[in-house]
Formats: C-alpha cells, structure tokens, sequence
C-alpha cells in the first residue's frame, strides 16, 4: 500500500497545476475513470493528437470542429476536453451552461 499525504499534495496543488502523488500499481485507472465519467455524468472529448491512454477513455475523438460539435449536442453536466486551449474555448462558446476541464 502507498503511504499518501493528500494534505501535502493539495498545498503544492496551485503551483504544479496536478496532485503529485504516487498511485497504487494495482489500481485500475480505466475503470475508475470510467466509475468517475457516469458518477459526475461526465463526458471526455480528445483532439486526434493526444496520447492514446487519452483517446482510450476517451467519448469522442477528432478534430477541433468535431469536438466542438460534440460539445454542443452532449447532455453531459461536465465536459473534459483534451486538447489546446482555444478549441476549448470555442466549444465552451456552444455550452454555456455547463462545467469544463480543459487538459492541453
């Protein structure tokens, strides 16, 4: 078992922009995202260029027109979106109304 000192990690949280702490080798991390995205009625876009961990758990993978088009005709309450920036933006233009997480 990993010895996790969540206390330290939150403060160094602002600085790094992650949680720096180690994960168990026998936690499955697919699943438990998988656990997460229906828990919280989550939805996860990613651009073609991302890694293909991402674009495993990933909903819909394309372009930046083709992700924003998701973005739009989802019924997600969160929507995390795996790529630069400004497509973010733009698809966030069509969404008003709900929660983002912009991974670059």
């Amino acid at each position: 078992m990993i010895d996790i000192n969540i206390e330290e990690a939150e403060k160094k949280l602002t600085s790094k922009g992650f949680l720096d702490i180690a994960i168990s080798p026998e936690l499955d991390l697919f699943l438990e995202i998988e656990k997460l995205k229906k828990e919280k009625n989550a939805i996860i876009l990613a651009h073609y260029y991302q890694e293909s961990d991402i674009q495993d758990v990933a909903d819909y993978i394309g372009d930046s027109l083709g992700l924003a088009q998701q973005a739009e005709k989802t019924k997600a309450d969160l929507i995390v979106f795996a790529g630069v920036h400004f497509m973010a933006e733009t698809a966030k233009i069509l969404t008003r109304a709900r929660k983002w997480c912009c991974r670059t």
